[in-house]
């Protein structure tokens, strides 16, 4: 069960692999929590939010944010929404407000490195993961954020290396292990990608992605009898 503690030390912690939505269902999740010592702006909020009603709950947490510009609670309540709503510029306002709260929280870092990369505004992503590691250096979803990042810019081998040091942390994660498998393969290191993907494959078996990345790597290396198993796969699951 989620509680008011998750709300306020663990609410920005949760990112997906891809940074996608499987993290706004989090949120969402967050933006119900009940909390018995909130302003009454913020528990008609969250009222609305139990109604799937976001836009009305953004309401009144800005109502709330109006009588107390410093209310925790509806910042960050606010900010989830601007996030939802791909409002990204106004989600990084709203986490830099609650830094000013919370200065030394990494995860406040993390959702803003996340929003900037929604943005493709790469190196200010990485500035705010450098700032987040600073805080807790085995964030592995710091790193994580980081080989996004790098990726992006094309800098392969220092994706490889954060993704590389979040995989020391959290061995067993799928999106680090398939990422990683990106990389080698656009540094054509075919080999090495299929062993990568093969290990996400086995985390998670009906993934079409890793098998259609490992069926090009296959394809590459000339192995088509592979590369065609790999394409009915993704076929297979494609059609489920």
């Amino acid at each position: 069960m989620i509680t008011h503690a998750d709300l306020k030390n663990y609410g920005m912690a949760v990112v997906t692999e891809n940074l996608k939505d499987d993290g706004i269902a989090h949120y969402i999740k967050i933006l119900k929590i009940e909390i018995s010592d909130a302003h009454a702006l913020v528990n008609e909020g969250i009222n609305e939010a139990n109604n799937n009603q976001f836009d009305n709950a953004l309401k009144k947490f800005e109502e709330a944010l109006k009588e107390n510009p410093s209310d925790f609670d509806a910042l960050l309540r606010a900010a989830f929404i601007y996030e939802f709503n791909k409002n990204h510029d106004q989600a990084i306002a709203y986490y830099q407000k609650i830094v000013q709260v919370q200065p030394n929280e990494p995860y406040l870092q993390l959702r803003i490195s996340a929003n900037y990369y929604y943005l493709k505004q790469y190196h200010a992503a990485l500035a705010c993961t450098r700032t987040a590691l600073a805080m807790k250096p085995n964030f592995a979803d710091a790193f994580f954020n980081q080989g996004l990042c790098f990726y992006e810019l094309c800098r392969f081998d220092d994706a490889l290396k954060s993704y590389g040091q979040s995989l020391a942390i959290r061995s067993n994660h799928f999106g680090t292990i398939f990422n990683i498998g990106m990389c080698l393969q656009v540094l054509n290191n075919y080999s090495e990608a299929i062993e990568s993907y093969t290990k996400a494959i086995k985390i998670k078996p009906k993934e079409p992605d890793a098998y259609f990345n490992r069926g090009l790597c296959f394809h590459n290396l000339g192995n088509f009898d592979k590369a065609i198993k790999d394409y009915e796969i993704v076929l297979d699951i494609n059609k489920t």
